[in-house]
């Protein structure tokens, strides 16, 4: 079943087409990896999912509801939380304190007590593993921490889709690791996932499938072993040039 669909979106800034006619869903309970060189219009698709931007043609559709060009705060209420290339977490607070930021985003937080928010986001530490550093300022975590942070505070929120932008940037190849099973743990809790991601170790060990994005236009579609064969895909990321002497070497 499609938890998210996007249908037919473009975005355009200024004369330059972002996001041309781009097409795709992701089903409840799969890892959507969203691949692509530099510029190849990954986030701009994330913003317009997440409301930070509005779509000038298409529709986007969340458990059937229409969400296009709904607030950012509604659409993360209605269960889509996600992580930022850059990460910027609240200064001056503790590790707790940023992550009950994101429980405030709860649909179901009317409801809620003080007393009540608390073991949200005690889970929420402890699934990241946080919790021995709960209390620490926020300034004193490393990048590696910081980047487990952004989860914590996204599940706080209760999300049944996370979106994730980059969140393996800048780290070494251990913290990699531990971070991919991280979100295999996210997922397998019921959380779906669509992951923009440039370390290629992580995005074809995580998907279920990958969807290619190159000059605004999705390319290609399909599982992680197929795409990674795809020419067209290893065009867009080697130039048409160097791909052909590629082939020419493997005959």
């Amino acid at each position: 079943m499609a938890l998210l669909e996007v249908k037919n979106v473009s975005r355009s800034f200024g004369g330059v087409q972002a996001v041309s006619d781009v097409s795709f869903e992701v089903n409840e309970g799969e890892i959507v990896g969203l691949i692509g060189p530099n510029g190849a219009g990954k986030t701009t698709v994330m913003n317009l999912i997440s409301g930070l931007i509005k779509n000038d043609t298409g529709e986007i559709r969340f458990q059937g509801e229409r969400i296009t060009g709904l607030k950012p705060h509604t659409i993360a209420r209605k269960g889509i939380a996600r992580t930022f290339q850059i990460v910027k977490p609240f200064q001056g607070m503790t590790v707790r304190e940023n992550v009950m930021m994101g429980a405030l985003f709860r649909s179901d937080i009317k409801g809620l007590k003080g007393s009540a928010i608390k073991p949200i986001v005690d889970e929420a530490l402890r699934l990241l593993e946080l919790d021995s550093r709960a209390d620490s300022p926020v300034e004193e975590l490393n990048l590696a921490q910081r980047k487990h942070l952004e989860l914590a505070r996204a599940m706080a929120m209760g999300p049944k889709l996370l979106l994730l932008d980059e969140v393996m940037a800048g780290l070494n190849l251990r913290e990699i690791e531990r971070l991919m099973e991280l979100v295999k743990k996210l997922n397998a809790r019921g959380v779906t996932i669509l992951v923009i991601e440039h370390v290629m170790k992580a995005v074809m060990g995580l998907s279920n499938r990958v969807l290619v994005m190159h000059h605004g236009s999705l390319i290609a579609q399909g599982p992680p072993e197929v795409i990674s064969q795809d020419p067209k895909v290893i065009e867009a990321y080697l130039g048409k040039r160097r791909h052909k002497g590629l082939l020419k070497e493997a005959r």
